[in-house]
């Protein structure tokens, strides 16, 4: 298996777990330590992977799947994918013979199938994403809404979206929003420090810093937060609020089995016609959810 990891902010985990399942692994990055610096010399050198991984920032995803994807078996693409629904649907269309997949490593965590189990008994679900001081690099790319899309209703709604997908994988795409609100918080003279990357004053805060969905699936509320910066500790966990109790699981950073996991099963489900047409539609609907 031979793989290309463009970009090694998070592409570096890639590189590591690609290597741990035998996939001789090429890089691209334009700063960083890596075989390459532009993804056209690789495709010079390489004419053919089994799977890339887009790891760049959010306005690169679309340009470079295009430029990639006639070389490739499957793509996958870190979240939030591309812009808007209607750009990941052309893009799936347009490339028939290659499979596409906005990264869910979330979906592979061990904890699922008995999450599934409480989901069903649960009158109602919250799945938080909240950190107490974790804008990623404030003032760059992450917080100018023009190459972001959005804040973190771009970087981590996507993961908690997913979960439901899996949660309530026959259901999800009939779920009723309650509501849905995104909202900034904080200017970018607030913040000093992050535990995640360097802070620039002289750049852009034009980004939700807060994002909150509800939703109704099969007649339980769930509510899905997401905080990158806010007045409480670090929280990511998930509640399951029964008739009778409520039960609480703290999940922490996605561990690298996870990840493992998401690349060994859409390899083993490459030709499965109705896999990938699943993937196609949580896809979709993480991206109208986002918008």
């Amino acid at each position: 298996m031979k793989s290309l990891v463009v970009g090694m902010g998070i592409g570096g985990l890639y590189k590591t777990i690609l290597e741990k399942l035998n996939h001789t692994v090429i890089t691209v990055d334009l700063h960083k330590d890596a075989d390459y610096n532009d993804v056209p010399k690789v495709l010079r050198d390489h004419n053919f992977f089994d799977c890339v991984f887009i790891c760049t920032p959010n306005y690169t995803h679309e340009e470079l799947a295009y430029i990639i994807s006639n070389n490739a078996r499957i793509v996958f693409i870190e979240k939030p994918g591309l812009k808007t629904p209607n750009k990941w649907n052309k893009l799936v269309s347009m490339y028939p013979n290659t499979r596409f997949m906005m990264v869910k490593n979330n979906q592979y965590r061990s904890e699922i199938p008995f999450f599934k189990t409480l989901a069903e008994s649960s009158e109602s679900i919250e799945i938080h994403w909240i950190n107490k001081n974790r804008i990623p690099n404030a003032g760059g790319w992450f917080t100018n809404k023009e190459l972001s899309f959005g804040g973190v209703s771009r970087d981590l709604m996507p993961h908690l979206l997913s979960i439901i997908t899996t949660l309530f994988p026959d259901d999800f795409r009939h779920s009723d929003i309650l509501r849905n609100n995104k909202k900034q918080n904080w200017k970018l003279s607030d913040i000093s420090s992050s535990d995640y990357g360097i802070v620039n004053q002289n750049g852009t805060y034009n980004v939700d810093d807060h994002a909150e969905i509800f939703l109704k699936v099969c007649e339980k509320e769930c509510k899905l937060v997401a905080d990158w910066k806010s007045d409480f500790e670090d929280d990511q966990s998930i509640i399951f609020n029964m008739k009778d109790r409520s039960r609480k699981f703290n999940l922490g950073l996605c561990p690298e089995y996870a990840y493992s996991k998401m690349i060994t099963e859409a390899l083993a489900n490459l030709n499965d016609v109705y896999w990938w047409d699943q993937q196609y539609i949580q896809d979709l609907w993480i991206h109208k959810m986002v918008e």
